[in-house]
């Protein structure tokens, strides 16, 4: 009875203790990214979220998880989460930077079970560490990257249970042997010995759902015979069996991320043609910035200039010799110092390398590393540095201990020095990342101060003054705007098919000057012709030039390259309209729906084109379809209400046209049929009211300034 009680006593205790440091983790997570809470949305949130109907319609789940080819990439998990979280709060941004920093703290308490599973003295130190480390802000700041969140939340969870069942688990066997202490050697078996094929199964599907929240982390399965090696030694051939379907489920899903980020993504053409020498540099210099990056975060930029691959020097392979060289040390050493620092270096190389440069990816185009891509990766450095302090530490309270009590006051702890200066130093450890974190933090509230934040390190940033640039052009700050692009270009590397193009896209909306924009938009393009929207934009400028046949020339040359571009498809579409050629129009419509069912835009233009060709009910499909995707488009909402008033539906008509008037209050067209629709269903003094206002706008417009441009109701 005494010793059922005692180990009763020893579970609560030791259940106690785990939940204070999981609560521990939680808090110091919270209190690092609290300014996130008042972020916004950044880079290309808009694509993954915003803007995304997919994520916006439960209908979307079929093409999110069925239709690769409809998405930037094929996360379908991230999709499905950003779906599950838009439908409990819509679009503020609140709730997505909430659910980000809950999953940080989630993946801490994993990681922090997983180091202590393998027995390491510092396991909550470490994963304390990592988890508010101030190059972890990117990764939880910017609401696309939950797919980083997502899938290590996924992957390690697969990795515990692994653990567990390939009998890697160094605690209960700790406990185990005292234990047996306890209640006799005979009484127990070690639960280490035991090999379920549930968990093994478990921990499979984990790993298949974290593969589908971001593919990086394919290299799971290396990293586990590695953490196998590490600590028996030898790897055993049922745990090469075991990781040989994830090494098959990682290949299959990394390919196809890789198609989708050459086909859609657009990380191909002459932009990507690096050589094997450039690749090998890029990725040496890659090795060497995140290690030092991690010992010393600072500055933390959202762009880090990219490295100069043009020019290579002798100097330039001592990045990837010296990077190839470490491993190699660190294994004929490892009889001398262990097989932890080798594991730490390997792991760390595994883990990164998907990023490294060997095969291309888009943002290659303007930097060749960024923090959120040592997420993972950056677990092997800190352990590794934390657990060497904490040997160090552990040396130092063996040597103090050692010496004779008699060498110490009476009532003198030995021990109490070194575990003192252990707990200082970690206290210190984690105020100090803690605040660098949470000032890190506000700089994504507003948006601009992280740009700003990158040009005041790196001043020839072209991309920062970018993403500037079209924050300035959407708040309407149009001369700011042009001096940002305008500065952009002239910067080393700023002479690039993105600088070009939005100068372009600057003299075709705004200076309308469509010569000067063909020229900078035509020179985009010859850097790389694998740009849907540039050969849009080209189309558009030969038609303000008077050449019509020369634009549909040209986006029919363009549907060669990128047959499955919906924006490409669309827009021949409007211009075969244009022409009058409505049947060719149509057939382009819907075949830029085949590929993409929630494009609201060609929806519309299906509709009006049905309607110009007397095809009333196709018509009234095509209205309904776009204003259940984009249910705030003022345009589709007027032209359906006054279809429907043409065809005697009055009730829906009204109630459509009232929405049209809601939307675009100045829109004179909308209120004169919203009166008619009130003539006719016999409310004569709201006809009147609606007249009335229409008249007060015309006047407002006809006296108004020559500059003045009147209100326009778009699409999205």
């Amino acid at each position: 009875m005494a010793q059922d009680s005692m180990f009763e006593n020893n579970k609560r205790m030791n259940s106690g203790r785990q939940l204070l440091a999981s609560v521990g983790l939680i808090l110091l997570c919270f209190a690092a990214y609290w300014p996130l809470m008042h972020a916004g949305y950044i880079w290309d949130d808009d694509v993954w979220l915003t803007n995304n109907p997919f994520v916006q319609h439960w209908s979307g789940l079929w093409y999110i998880w069925f239709a690769p080819q409809t998405s930037t990439q094929y996360y379908p998990l991230v999709y499905t989460a950003f779906l599950l979280q838009f439908k409990l709060w819509g679009l503020n941004p609140l709730g997505f930077h909430l659910v980000n920093i809950g999953l940080q703290a989630i993946n801490a308490i994993l990681l922090w079970r997983i180091l202590r599973l393998m027995g390491l003295k510092s396991a909550w130190v470490a994963a304390a560490i990592w988890a508010i480390h101030p190059i972890q802000v990117e990764t939880i700041g910017w609401v696309t990257e939950q797919k980083n969140l997502l899938s290590a939340a996924f992957g390690f969870g697969a990795a515990l249970l692994w653990i567990k069942w390939a009998g890697l688990d160094m605690t209960k066997k700790v406990i185990g042997h005292r234990l047996q202490a306890i209640v006799g050697p005979n009484s127990m078996q070690l639960a280490s010995s035991h090999r379920g094929y549930m968990t093994y199964i478990l921990a499979t599907i984990l790993f298949v759902l974290a593969l589908l929240a971001k593919t990086d982390i394919c290299t799971l399965s290396a990293a586990l015979l590695l953490i196998a090696w590490w600590k028996r030694g030898r790897i055993t051939r049922e745990q090469v069996f075991s990781v040989m379907p994830w090494f098959l489920f990682g290949a299959i899903l990394a390919s196809l991320t890789i198609y989708i980020e050459h086909g859609i993504a657009g990380a191909k053409g002459p932009a990507f043609a690096f050589s094997v020498s450039q690749r090998l540099i890029i990725a040496g210099k890659d090795l060497w910035f995140y290690p030092l990056k991690l010992l010393w975060p600072h500055p933390l930029l959202e762009i880090y200039p990219r490295w100069d691959v043009d020019h290579i020097t002798p100097s330039d392979w001592l990045f990837p010799a010296s990077a190839g060289a470490i491993p190699v040390l660190l294994w004929l050493l490892r009889k001398k110092i262990g097989r932890g620092p080798l594991t730490a270096a390997v792991y760390y190389g595994i883990t990164i390398s998907p990023v490294l440069g060997f095969e291309s990816f888009y943002t290659m185009i303007y930097t060749f590393v960024a923090d959120h891509y040592q997420y993972l990766a950056s677990v092997g450095i800190i352990v590794f540095v934390v657990e060497a302090v904490a040997n160090c530490f552990a040396w130092l309270n063996t040597h103090i201990s050692a010496k004779p009590i008699e060498a110490f006051k009476s009532e003198f702890n030995p021990l109490r020095p070194a575990r003192l200066l252990a707990g200082t130093a970690s206290v210190l450890t984690l105020a100090t990342l803690g605040c660098l974190a949470y000032i890190q933090s506000t700089l994504y509230n507003p948006p601009e101060k992280l740009w700003g934040h990158v040009l005041n390190y790196e001043k020839t940033s072209w991309q920062a003054r970018l993403q500037l640039a079209a924050m300035e052009a959407a708040n309407q700050d149009i001369m700011n705007a042009y001096q940002n692009m305008s500065k952009a270009i002239v910067q080393p590397g700023g002479q690039n098919l993105l600088c070009l193009e939005f100068l372009g896209l600057f003299y075709l909306d705004t200076a309308h000057d469509y010569s000067r924009a063909a020229e900078l938009l035509g020179e985009s393009l010859s850097m790389d012709p694998y740009q849907a929207e540039v050969i849009c934009e080209i189309a558009l400028c030969r038609e303000k030039l008077g050449q019509t046949n020369q634009a549909l020339a040209d986006l029919e040359r363009g549907l060669d390259l990128l047959p499955e571009s919906v924006f490409l498809r669309r827009t021949l579409g409007e211009y075969l309209g244009k022409t009058g050629n409505y049947r060719a129009a149509v057939d382009q419509f819907q075949k830029a729906l085949q590929n993409q069912p929630f494009d609201a835009a060609s929806c519309y233009d299906l509709a009006v084109t049905w309607e110009k060709l007397g095809q009333w009910s196709e018509a009234l499909v095509a209205y309904e379809r776009a204003l259940a995707i984009h249910p705030d488009w003022g345009e589709a909402q007027y032209l359906y209400g006054k279809l429907l008033l043409a065809h005697g539906q009055r009730v829906l008509a009204l109630e459509h046209l009232k929405k049209a008037v809601e939307l675009a209050p100045d829109q004179i067209d909308a209120r004169m049929v919203l009166a008619q629709a009130f003539e006719e269903s016999g409310d004569i003094q709201d006809a009147r009211i609606e007249r009335g206002v229409a008249m007060q706008i015309e006047n407002q417009y006809m006296n108004a300034p020559a500059s003045r441009i009147a209100p326009a109701t778009t699409g999205p």
